[in-house]
């Protein structure tokens, strides 16, 4: 019953497109940062994550993350609003 009144938890991976393989796979938010190089599980090949990378499937996660981090960051320093005075 507590886990239906729970609120949803902010999710800590995102998905990721490799470039050679086409393969999505998932990666944690704090690993795609500016300058972090991950594998692709599948074909093994090197994604290297940039605010200015011409891939979509690097930039999509760039964007992901950082939507989720600052979300994250509002929820924390966000006032409860269940208390009116």
């Amino acid at each position: 019953m507590d886990k239906l009144l729970a609120a949803p938890k902010m999710p800590d991976k995102v998905r990721v497109m490799c470039v050679k393989c086409q393969t999505p796979f998932r990666e944690k938010i704090k690993n795609i940062r500016e300058g972090v190089q991950v594998q692709c599980p599948n074909c093994n090949r090197l994604i290297t994550f940039s605010t200015d990378s011409a891939d979509p499937g690097v930039q999509r996660a760039m964007t992901d993350a950082r939507r989720i981090k600052n979300g994250m960051m509002l929820s924390i320093n966000r006032p409860d609003q269940s208390f009116v005075g």
